[in-house]
Order: C-alpha cells, then sequence, then structure tokens
C-alpha cells in the first residue's frame, strides 16, 4: 500500500491563507484555479496559473510566501526536486523565522534533500505553533506512515495526524491516506470503507481500485478482488508482478 511520496502528499497543502484581498484579485483567482487544477492532477496547468498568480503587484508577503509553497508542490509533482526545494527556500523567507510557514516550508526543504528528522523536528514545532492547520497534520501522518523511511513507521502515531487532516478537509486525498493508515493497523474493515468510496468516485485512478482490492483480497473476498485486480491490469499491464507477488504473499 506504499505510495508515491510526493504526490500523496503534496496535493493536500495549497492552501491560501491571505485575508487582505479580495475574490476579485488577479493572483486569488489565478492561484484557485492553479489549486483547482493541481486536485485534478493537471500539474502543467496547475504551475501556469500559480506563476501568473505571483506576478500579481497587490500581493502581500504571506499571500505569496503560499502561491510560492503552491508553486514548489507542483514542481513536486513534476519531480523536478531542486526547482521544488528553490521554491520553498523562496517561501520560506517571507515569513518570520521559526514561525508556523516558515517551519513548514523549511520542512519540505529537508524531505526534498531526504533528511527527514530534520524535518520531522521542524514539523513537530511548527504542530506544536499551529495544531489544527492541514499542512503540519497532513505530513506528519505520512511520515509515521513511513513514506519518508521505514525507520519512522508508526502507524498508531500517524492515525491522529490523518483523522485529524480528514476532519479538517476531507476529499479523496485525506480519505486515501486514512484508508492507508488503517490498512497499516490491519483494520482492513474500516479500511475497506474509505476504498469504496473513493473507488467509487474516482474509477479512472487505478491506484484506488488496485488499493481497493487488495483489501478485499485480505477480507478474503477474492472474487471481487480478483475482478478489480483484472481491471488494473487491463489498463495498465504493468501492475501483473506486483498484482502476483502481493497475492503470493497473501495466500
Amino acid at each position: 500500500m506504499k505510495k508515491n511520496i510526493i504526490i500523496k502528499w503534496s496535493l493536500l497543502l495549497t492552501l491560501f491563507s491571505c485575508n487582505q484581498m479580495t475574490r476579485e484579485d488577479d493572483g486569488v483567482k489565478r492561484n484557485q484555479a492553479g489549486i483547482n487544477y493541481m486536485n485534478a492532477g493537471k500539474y502543467e496547468l496547475a504551475l501556469t496559473e500559480f506563476t501568473q498568480a505571483i506576478k500579481d503587484p497587490k500581493l502581500p508577503d504571506d499571500a505569496k510566501g503560499t502561491i510560492y509553497r503552491n508553486i514548489a508542490l507542483t514542481y513536486g509533482e513534476l519531480e523536478k526536486k531542486d526547482s521544488s526545494i528553490h521554491y520553498y527556500t523562496i517561501a520560506a523567507k517571507l515569513f518570520k523565522k521559526n514561525s508556523y510557514d516558515y517551519l513548514v516550508n523549511m520542512a519540505g526543504v529537508d524531505l526534498h534533500k531526504g533528511q527527514t528528522q530534520n524535518a520531522l523536528n521542524k514539523l513537530l514545532k511548527a504542530s506544536a505553533l499551529n495544531p489544527e492547520d492541514l499542512s503540519v497534520n497532513n505530513t506528519l501522518g505520512l511520515i509515521y506512515l513511513g513514506d519518508y523511511g521505514d525507520e519512522f513507521a508508526d502507524p498508531e502515531k500517524a492515525l491522529p495526524y490523518n483523522k485529524k487532516a480528514d476532519a479538517i478537509s476531507s476529499n479523496r486525498i485525506t480519505e486515501d491516506i486514512l484508508g492507508r493508515n488503517y490498512y497499516d493497523l490491519e483494520n482492513y474493515e474500516t479500511a475497506e470503507m474509505y476504498y469504496e468510496k473513493i473507488h467509487t468516485q474516482y474509477p479512472e485512478i487505478l491506484s484506488y481500485t488496485l488499493s481497493t482490492a487488495m483489501i478485499k483480497y485480505k477480507l478474503k473476498k477474492n472474487e471481487y478482488a480478483e475482478m478489480l485486480f483484472n481491471q488494473v491490469i487491463a489498463k495498465d499491464s504493468s501492475y501483473t508482478e506486483t498484482i502476483e507477488t502481493f497475492k503470493a504473499n497473501n495466500r
């Protein structure tokens, strides 16, 4: 059930925190358009919107910081690590050192550099400053799911962060991560509930189909699981070995 790290954590973090602008301002509209493209998986279009949004001369520093973070996240989705690090650093510099936003952005730099412990230290400090924010809960949850190193995996620690992230902004990504968390805790019935929902809503996303099939197989619902496995292979035969290995390990 381990997912692509960058894709799974960054989709949740495209929040616009500025209260000093109106909905009609160009930067706000373009930033929101970029968020919509991000959540639809259209990363090149999202990047275009964010890079246009940052040109709005009326943007205060906190809004610039948010949009630069969104640019960093988008480059992360496009697997352009150096560009992502660059824009996280720019975003961090627009906030007071050791503030919540500074720490979260610098944690993004650490994660891209493979310095998970440094990121974890910053995120725990950020969580103490703002425990109700989506970004820090989501990222801490993924660290404790082992997405940034198996040595950090502790699904019991991950669960409260992932539950809070889903409570703050429930969507297909938070539900996916929470479903994974329950899977790792071997609570397959609860994991099934989350994946049934998002697989039904987004049948075109093969990772949801595959995860649902794996849970069904764990629950001995083999006929249904095989139907879903076959759907995945029909759309992308490169999954065949993964599926056969999973089944061999779970007979």
